[in-house]
């Protein structure tokens, strides 16, 4: 016992209870004696064994007892050799769940190794219960964040039973995690559900990697929700042993009905604006033939009126008439090509074309009208010899012209308009500068906005469309139009921009020598050559012919329905068909679908004469393989300029 004894002396005591009172557990320590009447006798206890006892010493030292005689037996068993310092757990009659008891054997070692060996074990026993406890700290922590998230957070065995459920899981479904630990998805939930979700647990298992898959929103007890968008959206993914091997499947859930909603309803919102995109192309179609019709009847009319040697009130009134249908032309073009815009712009083309050419065409149209208001126009197309863009030329044409027409409108008496082309980093510049008012610097923002009037504008006649147009096409061409300059009485000037491509030198060269005059051999292929109309409405069957006996076509025949041109077309052979798309017996497209099938016929140009002048007709038409599509009405140098192209190509 002198050992033991001086083990616990007042030199160690407090050291030892130090570690004791590290341990969770209940731990106390007795000295093994076998000579003495009591053979183990007690030496320490940490805080948690006292504290299952009351502090009165005389129950405390009649628990000692208890455990010293219950103990006698199981320390008789031990080794001699092994009696060295040993723990034993033993039953706590208390109701603690157990006790553990540290063994301190009597030998002839010296002190010091006994008592290191003592404190040795007690620093491992502290060291094994301060690892229990991080672990428990971390599992706990592991639990609440799982329990705190708003997503299914579970794990399931290779049989497909519950093994973990956090408690979102539970709370979604109404039940506690014991009801629900243990279960498979087809104990739990409808089978089109539970399939769908077995299925995809068996594909990350077998290939043993995660995936992100939807799944349907069921509830437990097989009912199904009704709502179509209730979706999951899990990340599933295998929980691998040490040897790679899977033993369990975790995954994580997250509730997306909200975006699948707003997904359905974007959808339907999308499919109803096509729907409505549809209703108004038909309704933009269906009203600029409604439109169309009369107008190309009055101005065609109006125009064969026209004798600059006749009366001069009579040709004042001729004048009144053609100006005023111009301008509702004008009106008509403009809200059908802002409405084509808004729809993407479809069809439109982009080719490489010399740079010098659309403006030099758009000149050539506009000079008679600025010599009327006697605006001169000077240009300089040097800028623009030997380049090229990629473009739709007859939209950039468009632009051109409503560009040049304000200059003219706004221009001061006796004006002038200058022209110039620059070349800048990859893009082409157009100037336009007029010498008319100039505009307030307030109102520049307004010039490409839809209907917008400048204050400069009363008096004069125009919708407020044609810049808003121009910036809808050039946006489409990849460039930009703006105001470089302007000031009030310093006149305007505007920019348009375009992306430089391939040169085009001779052709540019060719181009500016081309004009819209026809030579003699022109006129000798319209007087030559065999023309069919096919045309329903007599009122443009008289106006079409007129028109082609002054340009000196003489072998016009016509149809009245569709039928009866595709049986004139195949007896007449003709050079040139004129067909009109709304026929009474059958559409203009079935028959150039009627004409294109025939090989004896499929090489004579179609050139369709419609009112219908939306761009995706056009393109369709076009598509189909008509030679050119004019839209009604149409100004007759631009239909004979296509039929002595069309009889060119044809010879």
């Amino acid at each position: 016992m002198g050992e033991v004894e001086r083990l616990f002396n007042d030199e160690n005591i407090e050291l030892a209870r130090g570690v004791l009172n590290q341990l969770a557990t209940p731990v106390a320590v007795f000295a093994w004696a076998p000579e003495a009447a009591e053979p183990l006798q007690f030496r320490a206890g940490n805080v948690g064994f006292t504290r299952l006892f009351s502090r009165e010493e005389p129950q405390l030292d009649r628990a000692i007892s208890r455990l010293s005689e219950s103990m006698v037996r199981v320390v008789s068993s031990i080794d001699p050799a092994d009696r060295d310092v040993h723990t034993v757990v033993v039953p706590d009659e208390t109701g603690a769940g157990h006790l553990r008891i540290m063994l301190q054997f009597a030998h002839d070692d010296e002190h010091d190794r006994a008592s290191s060996r003592v404190i040795a074990e007690f620093q491992r026993l502290s060291d094994l219960e301060n690892d229990t406890q991080n672990l428990r700290s971390r599992v706990r922590q592991l639990q609440d964040l799982a329990d705190n998230s708003t997503a299914l957070m579970y794990v399931k065995n290779p049989n497909g039973q519950y093994t973990i459920v956090n408690h979102y899981f539970a709370q979604q479904f109404g039940h506690t995690p014991e009801e629900i630990l243990g279960l498979t998805d087809h104990d739990l939930f409808d089978k089109t559900s539970a399939d769908v979700y077995h299925e995809n647990d068996r594909r990350v298992l077998e290939s043993e990697r995660a995936q992100e898959v939807e799944e349907p929103f069921s509830q437990i007890g097989g009912l199904t929700d009704p709502d179509e968008n209730r979706r999951w959206l899990s990340i599933k993914f295998p929980l691998l042993d040490d040897s790679g091997v899977p033993y369990a499947l975790g995954a994580i859930s997250t509730d997306i009905t909200a975006r699948k909603r707003a997904e359905s309803a974007a959808q339907r919102a999308m499919h109803e604006a096509e729907r409505a995109n549809q209703s108004k192309s038909l309704f933009l179609s269906r009203m600029s033939h409604e439109l169309r019709t009369p107008l190309n009847a009055v101005l065609g009319f109006a125009e064969l009126l026209r004798d600059p040697n006749g009366d001069p009130e009579h040709e004042e009134s001729v004048n009144h008439i053609l100006e005023a249908g111009s301008h509702l032309l004008t009106l008509v073009n403009d809200v059908l090509d802002i409405s084509w815009i808004e729809s993407g712009a479809p069809g439109i083309t982009r080719e490489a074309v010399p740079a010098s050419v659309p403006i030099h065409q758009a000149l050539e149209i506009i000079r008679p009208l600025a010599m009327q208001h006697g605006i001169e126009i000077a240009s300089d197309l040097h800028g623009a010899v030997g380049v090229g863009i990629r473009v739709d030329p007859h939209r950039l044409r468009q632009v051109f012209f409503n560009v040049l027409g304000n200059a003219i409108k706004f221009n001061r008496p006796n004006g002038a308009i200058h022209i110039g082309i620059k070349s800048m980093n990859g893009t082409l510049r157009y100037l336009i500068t007029d010498t008319g008012n100039g505009i307030r610097p307030e109102e520049i923002a307004q010039l490409f906005s839809p209907f917008e009037r400048l204050s400069n504008a009363e008096g004069i006649e125009g919708s407020g469309l044609g810049l808003a147009l121009s910036r809808g096409l050039i946006d489409e061409m990849n460039g930009r139009i703006g105001v470089l300059h302007t000031a009030p009485g310093e006149g305007t000037t505007f920019y348009i921009d375009i992306p430089i491509a391939e040169a085009h030198a001779e052709e540019d060269a060719e181009a500016l020598t081309d004009s819209l005059a026809l030579d003699s051999s022109d006129m000798r292929l319209l007087a030559q050559a065999t023309m069919v109309q096919i045309e329903d409405t007599p009122v443009n069957l008289r106006l079409l012919q007129r028109v082609l006996s002054r340009m000196g076509v003489t072998k016009l025949r016509n149809a009245t329905s569709g039928a009866e041109g595709i049986a004139l077309v195949r007896s007449e052979r003709p050079d040139v068909v004129l067909l009109d798309l709304n026929l009474k017996d059958m559409s203009g497209v079935d028959v150039l679908a009627e004409l294109q099938k025939d090989e004896t016929l499929m090489d004579i140009p179609v050139v369709i004469l419609s009112a219908d002048a939306t761009p995706a007709r056009i393109t369709e038409l076009q598509g189909l393989g008509a030679f050119a599509y004019l839209t009604k009405p149409f100004a007759p140098p631009t239909l004979k300029a296509t039929l002595v192209r069309a009889l060119q190509e044809r010879s």
